[in-house]
């Protein structure tokens, strides 16, 4: 697959300044860092993300209204220096404390969680919430990755630090959601790697492969390809199963689509799925769907549900904006 790029060592500045250059009203950069700001943040609960390129729109496109104050990124797959993370908390306004977001992979929280020690002895109150959704890559939820579940859990908590949430307050409900959060994933056409345009792993043509990691981990199973209605029933059903659902609960769906999968494909996913949970007797508060959380020109999606809880309801209902996120405000 051909890849436009400049330099490939000064991608990740290069799509920061280009971002910021075209939404300058909206954004602005920490010279000499991987660092984007949101001109819009307010006083009380900062919330930072941070994480490496190459998931685009996350982390760069969940900076805005309604979502985080800032983002640290990392090289493509790398995790973001703590350094820089250090910086950006010194920087952002913190009298009330920070709330860091990150997806759990090792690199992420070894940084986050040193980066909070020192910030601590600086006077600066730091928690972290790590994201840990995917269903395929462990059966114990500490050890679970972080994938595309983040999208529902950062704009929940924006929504709740919006509101008035403190920052203890806010990690408790983060605990809560991350508990009642799950995501199944399936690649059905294989990613590039960035620098060279070639493939970053094997996927013959007819099959697909489910539980890949977001960075080209190996997946759970591989099969030959099924069609859209069967595909769609094997991610629900292990969503069903891993937050223990049961009929007339209520959940949130996120369905998040790969690069190379269409709205046409879409369509017909989504037909089969809101069947599906019809048939289940589950209800559905909302659904959405944007690609937020793809990995590197593959094809497939990723589906989250969150089992919705009261307190989550009032917040979800926000709106939240950037320019390659937007999520409309419900009545």
């Amino acid at each position: 697959m051909n890849r436009l790029h400049n330099t490939p060592e000064l991608a990740v500045e290069e799509m920061i300044d280009g971002y910021i250059e075209t939404y300058p009203n909206l954004f602005e950069r920490m010279e000499g860092q991987k660092v984007l700001f949101h001109k819009g943040r307010k006083n009380g609960v900062s919330i930072l993300i941070g994480a490496g390129a190459g998931n685009e729109p996350w982390p760069i496109g969940y900076v805005g209204k309604g979502l985080a104050d800032a983002c640290v990124l990392g090289d493509i797959f790398t995790a973001p220096a703590a350094g820089s993370i250090l910086k950006t908390i010194r920087a952002l306004p913190h009298d009330e404390g920070v709330l860091c977001i990150a997806t759990n992979h090792a690199g992420d929280v070894l940084n986050f969680e040193l980066v909070s020690e020192l910030a601590e002895l600086e006077g600066i109150k730091t928690r972290q919430i790590y994201v840990s959704d995917d269903v395929d890559s462990s059966e114990d939820r500490a050890e679970r990755r972080g994938i595309a579940g983040v999208t529902l859990v950062l704009k929940i908590l924006s929504a709740a630090r919006d509101k008035g949430y403190d920052l203890e307050q806010l990690v408790n409900l983060g605990e809560s959601l991350n508990q009642s959060l799950a995501t199944a994933s399936v690649t059905t056409s294989p990613a590039f790697v960035f620098e060279t345009g070639k493939q970053a792993y094997e996927l013959p043509d007819g099959f697909v492969e489910y539980g890949m990691g977001f960075n080209g981990e190996m997946g759970k199973e591989r099969t030959t390809l099924p069609d859209a209605d069967t595909l769609i029933e094997k991610l629900t059903q292990t969503l069903l199963i891993d937050l223990q659902l049961k009929p007339e609960d209520e959940i949130v769906v996120f369905m998040n689509i790969f690069q190379a999968t269409t709205i046409l494909e879409e369509c017909i996913l989504l037909r089969g799925l809101q069947k599906l949970l019809k048939e289940r007797k589950i209800r559905v508060f909302d659904t959405f769907v944007q690609s937020l959380f793809p990995t590197q020109g593959a094809g497939g999606l990723s589906l989250s549900f969150l089992k919705m809880k009261e307190e989550y309801r009032e917040f979800y209902q926000e709106e939240a904006y950037s320019p390659l996120f937007y999520k409309r405000a419900m009545p």
